[in-house]
């Protein structure tokens, strides 16, 4: 990331991809629930997220650092595998509410980041 990219807008497409990656675990963990012993995939992006806490306190140098870290950090969540609360194999019913929060964070997301762009765009040519 050159120091003419934007921060915010980085941050923001990033969190989009990582919205996209807990949809698709959430979509694979459904089309696996009927095999027998299957047991949910789980994405964890805590070290992403302490990434990006790190670059939006640090230096412009070092949050540019910081960033590149974290693209290659949220491309590649860990991943586990786990059983329900029950003991079962995959809840069909938290797998589609896992996918219906990561869709709805991702469309704040993308209405966020068009609001951002809305702004710049005023900054720039003004009112008209």
């Amino acid at each position: 990331m050159s120091m003419g990219n934007d921060l915010t807008t980085e941050a923001v497409r990033m969190a989009m991809g990582m919205q996209e990656l807990r949809a698709e675990n959430a979509s694979r963990n459904i089309a696996l629930a009927s095999l027998p012993g299957a047991r949910a995939s789980r994405l964890d992006f805590g070290s992403s997220m302490g990434l990006l806490e790190q670059a939006a306190a640090a230096s412009p140098d070092k949050a540019s650092e910081l960033m590149n870290a974290l693209s290659e950090a949220a491309s590649q969540p860990l991943a586990s595998e786990s059983l329900d609360a029950a003991g079962a194999g995959i809840n069909l019913d938290s797998e589609v509410a896992n996918m219906a929060s990561a869709n709805l964070e991702y469309q704040a997301l993308t209405e966020s980041l068009d609001r951002h762009f809305g702004l710049m765009r005023l900054a720039i040519i003004g009112r008209n």
